[in-house]
């Protein structure tokens, strides 16, 4: 385990742009940057980063939280794992003391499929330099491909031997379990626990995240075999073909330097590349695209050049893929190579400079590329022709932004010869499928076909209601305990340390007699509610404000605790979460409203804001109360219960009074709609 002291120099040295931007390309905005969000599909940037909080939040999809949580959740990583990788990232030294059988058996299955691709990693890549099989077959095959040592070590390249188990022995000697090997499909398993290496007689590429971890591992065989010439590790729980593209790692950086992705197929394509000095590159591994291998991309550059062979026959299915480029809003640029070349070959007698600028020469967009290629194909066929116009329609009609749409459609009116207003009208006709396609997805119970497919209003997301004065303020007459128990707890984390009696309006101030100080023994919010909770011994009803609400019991007169930093780093991601949301503000102020209205600050108000929450969750709690003993009174009298009635009574006289004490500190909302 990591101790105490670490874990804060770890926290306090990661800055979240810092962080973020080795994932995002970042912006900035004001005081604060924006980029796309990794979490979900965004087409526009929704993920904001405060450089002031330490913080990031997507106002879309809601996800967001420290640094720390940044990393966990997005490269799925432990909570011990996210420190390790910042104390890397920040030169920390991590001393950890030894875990305990308990700890060791907790640590996870990821983890320890992990530590197994690092350790099967470093036994290929011995294999490669210091086995003679390794050395006669695997580093032979790698040298007469024109890679040099160093880039042979930079891509961690390796050999699996050729005999049937060789690897599976050597790992299981190491101490490895046999489950873990199946598992991360470094070994197969066969009838009467027979075991193959699944890469025997194989050079091997692994495959890595964004952050350098070993997901899973690319197999080519060497031999005429009757086999397939590439196979991949199979589908796990920390491999998912479908979110990884070959050399993230390593072009992470390039990409978003150069503002631009080069997109090849194989992994020798990547490696070639990057020795020839052109290192934004990535590869499919000969798959289609997918959405998540696009978010990838985009999170880094809307800027992407995809590279062909000049003699490939596939193009044309090949682009069919593309389309999902162009809806996710990427400017795509295609470049065919000369006839006979791969990127692979072509790079290797290019240098840097002489490449890109090849790349400069012939490149192309996309969509004009595909409408000559159809074009050409067609030839005067006019069924043929007609096809290929409704081809390019579905194309043009995936690109999110209309002024893009319009320039391509005149331009596509040049090539075709079709007139603009059939093309325009043609377009419009396709997107308002998509967009009903959408909805129906979105919506997949509430589609009705007399109502043209549109989704059932209680399906939809309930309408906004009336923006409060103070953002993140929503007690109302009807409000729910959870409304209260999140606004006490919101004021706890965002506000905790605050002297609220000493935070006035400056009217107040100034209304101050001469002479007079203003100033009044210190109460702190976190004081103040947590006394006020513990007085009744109150809980909450929600199982994680209750925790949180534990936790402060338990450090707010520690002077060092800091409500807001220690619940946004929380371990659990839940509670980091939810301290991210409670920091953030839910709404921004119009200029058209600010115009008008003056918005008082909610923290120059917490004197007043913080007793009236509290005394109205009190109330609450005491007529939810009630409401169950009058509930059991009316059951009782039915079953003609007198006994039980005459007790409830009692009981209920007793929450009566209570109410009635605490009456005269009730009072109207304080805050007004706008």
């Amino acid at each position: 385990m990591i101790d105490y002291n670490t874990i804060e120099r770890i926290q306090s040295a990661a800055q979240i742009v810092d962080v973020v931007s080795d994932f995002l390309t970042l912006r900035k905005r004001g005081v604060n940057y924006v980029g796309l969000c990794p979490f979900h599909d965004d087409k526009t940037p929704s993920f904001y980063v405060s450089p002031a909080k330490n913080i990031c939040k997507c106002f879309a999809c809601g996800e967001g939280g420290a640094p720390l949580h940044f990393v966990m959740k997005l490269e799925q990583l432990s909570y011990v794992d996210a420190l390790k990788y910042l104390a890397k990232k920040y030169g920390i030294e991590v001393k950890e003391t030894e875990m305990t059988d308990e700890e060791k058996q907790a640590h996870g299955d990821r983890e320890s499929m992990f530590i197994l691709n690092s350790y099967a990693q470093k036994v290929f890549a011995a294999n490669l330099f210091e086995n003679p099989e390794g050395k006669t077959v695997g580093l032979s095959y790698f040298r007469e491909r024109g890679f040099r040592d160093d880039t042979i070590k930079k891509f961690q390249l390796g050999y699996c031997l050729e005999e049937r188990d060789a690897f599976t022995q050597q790992a299981l000697l190491a101490g490895y379990k046999l489950a873990y090997l199946e598992k991360t499909g470094l070994t197969i398993v066969g009838e009467n626990n027979y075991k193959t290496d699944r890469f025997r007689g194989r050079v091997m590429f692994p495959v890595h995240t964004l952050s350098g971890k070993i997901v899973a591992f690319g197999g080519r065989i060497l031999k005429n075999e009757k086999t397939a010439k590439y196979i991949n590790s199979p589908e796990s729980e920390i491999y998912h073909k479908s979110n990884e593209l070959y050399g993230i790692y390593f072009a992470r950086q390039a990409i978003v330097k150069q503002d631009r992705c080069f997109l090849v197929e194989g992994y020798t394509d990547v490696i070639s590349m990057h020795q020839a000095g052109i290192e934004n590159v990535v590869a499919s591994s000969g798959t289609a695209l997918t959405q998540g291998q696009i978010r990838m991309i985009h999170r880094l550059t809307n800027n992407i050049t995809v590279l062909y062979d000049g003699d490939s026959a596939g193009i044309k299915a090949a682009i069919r893929g593309i389309d999902l480029l162009l809806e996710a809003g990427l400017n795509i640029k295609i470049v065919l190579l000369p006839e006979g070349e791969d990127p692979d070959s072509f790079a290797r007698k290019q240098n840097a400079t002489d490449f890109n600028e090849y790349i400069k020469e012939n490149e192309t967009d996309f969509v004009r590329f595909k409408a000559n290629l159809l074009i050409r194909e067609a030839g005067n066929d006019p069924i043929k022709k007609a096809k290929m116009i409704t081809e390019i329609v579905d194309t043009i009609a995936l690109i999110p932004e209309e002024i893009v749409r319009l320039v391509y459609v005149k331009e596509c009116s040049l090539i075709s010869g079709v007139d603009e207003g059939t093309l325009v009208r043609a377009i419009a006709k396709k997107r308002q499928e998509i967009l009903l396609q959408k909805k129906k997805t979105a919506y997949p119970e509430a589609a009705k076909p007399e109502t043209g497919n549109f989704p059932d209003e209680s399906q939809m997301p309930p309408p906004l209601t009336e923006q409060e004065d103070y953002p993140g303020f929503s007690i109302g007459k009807t409000s729910s305990l959870n409304d209260y128990e999140s606004t006490i707890l919101r004021y706890i984390i965002r506000y905790g340390e605050i002297d609220m009696a000493n935070i006035r309006e400056e009217e107040e101030i100034e209304n101050i007699p001469k002479g007079e100080t203003p100033k009044e023994p210190p109460l702190y919010v976190i004081e103040y509610i947590v006394e006020e909770l513990k007085q009744d011994d109150l809980k909450f009803s929600n199982p994680l404000y209750q925790q949180i609400m534990e936790e402060a019991f338990a450090r707010y007169e520690n002077p060092d605790f800091h409500a807001e930093n220690y619940f946004r780093n929380h371990v659990d991601p839940n509670i980091s979460k939810l301290a991210v949301d409670f920091s953030t503000d839910k709404y921004i102020v119009s200029k058209i409203h600010s115009r008008y209205k003056q918005i008082p600050k909610e923290e120059k108000k917490l004197f007043d804001l913080v007793p009236y929450v509290v005394i109205n969750y009190k109330n609450a709690l005491l007529q939810k109360r009630m409401d169950e003993i009058n509930a059991s009174i009316k059951e009782a009298e039915s079953k003609g219960d007198f006994e039980q009635v005459v007790e409830k009574m009692k009981e209920l006289s007793v929450y009566t009074q209570k109410k009635k004490i605490i009456a005269p500190f009730l009072r109207e909302r304080i805050i007004t709609k706008m």
